[in-house]
């Protein structure tokens, strides 16, 4: 993971970015300053007092919260096709709109859990003030009730994935086994052989507390800090501190399901790297690198919003003739809100994936291209993929998810990967 990237999505291309279409997103900060993005009119007030974030629900759920300082707030949740609906993808249902708030700020809504998808949810609370003012808390339940839909690896192959066979793959309907430094197990919870990242150290099932846990059909990592503790999350890697284990070899197409919290500090990943030896030349190809949080932290701290998700493909320690760094082999940012479904990656789940060949690479986003870019010699070498949720660390942004109860989940869904055999 790199810091490169992050330095160039500080600064909006327009402050008032006409892609924003959707309400929620229309007040979004892009910028690291107060003039830019609106950033100064954000505050942290809304505060759930229930249920409790990451709690369970089922049924008709009456949520209350408060928002100090604000008069009228609303809230969406996505939900699944309704009957009639042309399209495959869901849409974001309004639960309450202009709901009205005491002059405490304090506020209520009813979620009708079974009219929407079972497992991970994601209600969003929004908050205006008559002077301008604006917050957003995002909700994360479990619905153990409500429409199966959209769960599992879909039983046919991607179109990417045309003419190979499956090398790699994990539905997580089990726990898999993880351990510290890989070795057996099938997973390791940390990055081979050097460079943890996290601000939250990450941390394997045998380490402080356990960031890693097996549900219906997902794997849950979760992010935690208790009092006293530098805190914890969780990174998966199938190649042991050994170099032992699963490695892409190309032409590949991997992919990688998950949903997480977009917080202050929150910053999931599914990326690759070619070379794990400090100091060598290699690849390292950033799938999807997200970046949580909104407007401003509790202590007025910008945060590194965009509309979407960052790609980088990172050729590290490599020159050209001329003795010039090689430049990166590309860089964007993924505008969600103009693709597919028309979603954020906080809202629902999302499929990011990657095809190298000994020409293209490619990037795509719910098997939407979103990058090309010719492949780089280092790509042609076996990669290691991971998984991770990191919080705060080199990234530099701010962490703050202290009205989250200094908590935070992702939830992964499946990873499998296809190689094109001789």
């Amino acid at each position: 993971m790199c810091v490169a990237l992050l330095i160039s999505i500080g600064v909006p291309a327009l402050a008032d970015d006409t892609n924003l279409r959707n309400e929620e997103y229309l007040d979004f900060n892009y910028g690291g300053s107060a003039d830019k993005g609106g950033a100064a009119d954000w505050i942290q007030a809304i505060k759930v007092l229930s249920p409790a974030y990451r709690s369970d629900v089922k049924g008709d759920v009456t949520v209350e919260f408060e928002a100090k300082g604000m008069n009228i707030a609303k809230a969406m949740c996505w939900q699944q096709p309704q009957a009639g609906d042309t399209d495959k993808w869901g849409h974001d249902a309004i639960i309450a709109s202009a709901i009205p708030l005491s002059e405490s700020g304090k506020g209520s809504f009813v979620f009708k859990a079974d009219e929407f998808p079972n497992g991970p949810i994601n209600i969003r609370i929004f908050a205006r003030s008559k002077e301008g003012k604006k917050d957003i808390c995002e909700l994360q339940l479990y619905n153990t009730g409500g429409v199966k839909w959209n769960q599992g690896m879909p039983k046919t192959p991607p179109p990417a994935a045309k003419g190979m066979t499956v090398a790699f793959e994990d539905e997580f309907d089990t726990m898999p086994t993880i351990s510290a430094d890989g070795k057996g197990t099938r997973y390791s919870a940390h990055k081979p052989t050097f460079g943890d990242f996290s601000g939250w150290p990450f941390t394997s099932p045998q380490g402080v507390g356990k960031p890693f846990a097996q549900r219906d059909t997902y794997l849950l990592i979760h992010a935690s800090k208790e009092p006293g503790t530098k805190g914890m999350s969780g990174l998966l890697s199938p190649v042991a501190m050994d170099l032992s284990g699963y490695w892409a070899k190309p032409p590949f197409y991997m992919e990688c399901r998950f949903v997480a919290q977009a917080a202050p500090g929150t910053w999931p990943a599914f990326w690759t790297v070619t070379n794990t030896e400090k100091g060598m030349p290699g690849d390292e190809l950033d799938i999807v690198e997200a970046y949580g949080g909104v407007g401003r932290t509790l202590k007025g701290e910008p945060t590194p919003n965009h509309p979407g998700y960052s790609i980088t493909s990172h050729f590290w320690g490599q020159w050209l003739p001329d003795g010039k760094t090689k430049k990166n082999g590309g860089e964007h940012r993924i505008d969600i809100m103009n693709l597919g479904g028309k979603s954020y990656w906080s809202t629902t789940f999302h499929t990011y994936g990657l095809y190298v060949d000994d020409t293209d690479t490619i990037y795509y986003f719910d098997d939407i291209e979103v990058l090309r870019h010719p492949t780089n010699s280092y790509s042609k070498n076996p990669h290691v993929f991971m998984i991770n949720y990191a919080i705060g660390g080199i990234s530099g942004w701010k962490v703050d998810l202290e009205r989250y109860g200094n908590a935070s989940d992702m939830y992964v869904d499946f990873v499998r990967v296809w190689e094109k055999k001789d």
